[in-house]
């Protein structure tokens, strides 16, 4: 084996170990084998200026983000630790600037869901609204997981398993559509091949209606769990329940959707401060 191939080997290894997702172990290992190719040396020869010259490249001659030039970053000072290389260790990006995430107002929710007939997409998407569950966590749910008022999210991000919550009215239309199921297949939604349905489907599945729907803004999956927690942020639900039903590791990644109050938190200060009722 080439030592490059041993290298990627032990990395490989040794983030599987960490229970990352197939995507974020394909993503890394891609990313890994790029810089490589790049370079044309082992972890123990790689030096600083090789890394800044690789992001330099990426920036430049690909016109990569900086949220990708991060990514890669972070790749790579995992693998060159992992190997026993510092090189990656003082190199400083400067902070990415966080993007609002973008939502749907109840009234836009209530008009997509109110255009979709078919059971199965309808339920695939209240669920996703409803829950605020990531696109792979719901492609890989089974029967099983369904409850009597809850969904066990079996192994989501960073292979954490956690309990969810949903409507009478969303668990109803679920089991309905199981209903109309007569093959063993253990995914909780197929497709026509009676199959598990895969993240591209699904998301072609939320175009497909929000297109019918008239929306103008680019809907998602994630759109549906950004306007989930925004939602229950507007109606005064604790961030910390927020936080437990995303399956945020760190509150600092929740409290983005705060930024969805300020109006919210104006309007409640104007009618309670005495002051505020006071002409100036």
């Amino acid at each position: 084996m080439h030592d490059n191939e041993e290298y990627i080997d032990r990395f490989r290894t040794e983030i599987n170990l960490k229970g990352y997702s197939k995507n974020t172990l394909d993503s890394y290992i891609y990313t890994i084998q790029r810089f490589m190719k790049f370079t044309k040396k082992t972890p123990e020869e790689t030096t600083e200026e090789d890394i800044k010259r690789y992001l330099v490249y990426l920036q430049q001659g690909t016109g990569a983000t900086g949220t990708t030039i991060h990514r890669h970053l972070n790749a790579i000072r995992s693998f060159l630790r992992i190997n026993n290389s510092s090189a990656a260790e003082n190199i400083d990006l400067p902070k990415i600037a966080k993007k609002l995430p973008e939502f749907l107002s109840v009234e836009e929710t209530k008009k997509l869901l109110s255009s979709i007939e078919n059971l199965r997409d309808r339920s695939i998407i209240q669920l996703l609204y409803a829950c605020g569950i990531r696109v792979s966590e719901l492609v890989n749910l089974n029967r099983e997981n369904i409850e009597e008022n809850a969904i066990k999210i079996i192994r989501g991000k960073g292979s954490k398993d956690r309990i969810v919550y949903a409507d009478k009215g969303t668990l109803k239309r679920i089991k309905a559509y199981l209903k109309t199921r007569s093959d063993t297949e253990k995914a909780l939604f197929v497709n026509t091949k009676k199959e598990r349905l895969t993240q591209r489907s699904v998301q072609r599945i939320v175009k497909h209606y929000a297109d019918i729907s008239g929306m103008t803004k680019n809907v998602t999956p994630h759109t549906l769990r950004h306007s989930f927690a925004t939602h229950l942020l507007q109606n005064d639900a604790d961030i910390m329940i927020i936080k437990e039903l995303l399956g945020h590791s760190n509150l600092a990644t929740t409290q983005i959707y705060m930024h969805v109050t300020n109006k919210r938190k104006e309007s409640i200060y104007n009618r309670a401060h005495p002051l505020s009722s006071e002409k100036s």
